[in-house]
């Protein structure tokens, strides 16, 4: 018989979209560059509503007033 734990459950589309919005506001208060369209960028900003029973999250680039989805950029990795 084994003592293994069981595995943990699969993360749920919220629990991940969560997290994705704490590295967003993370990115935003400590100005670490994103990339968008294999650019670097910063965050000015980030837009939030209730929809249906979720939130929805809207991100700005610095110098463009276009709204972005959060999943549209990707984290650029920092030395610590």
């Amino acid at each position: 018989m084994s003592n293994r734990s069981p595995a943990p459950p699969p993360e749920t589309p919220a629990e991940a979209a969560y997290k994705l919005d704490r590295a967003v506001l993370r990115a935003i208060h400590t100005g670490q560059p994103v990339l968008f369209e294999g650019k670097q960028h910063h965050l000015r900003g980030m837009s939030t509503q209730v929809q249906g029973g979720g939130v929805s999250s809207v991100i700005y680039l610095m110098g463009d007033a276009t709204p972005r989805q959060p999943s549209d950029i990707t984290f650029v990795e920092q030395a610590e």
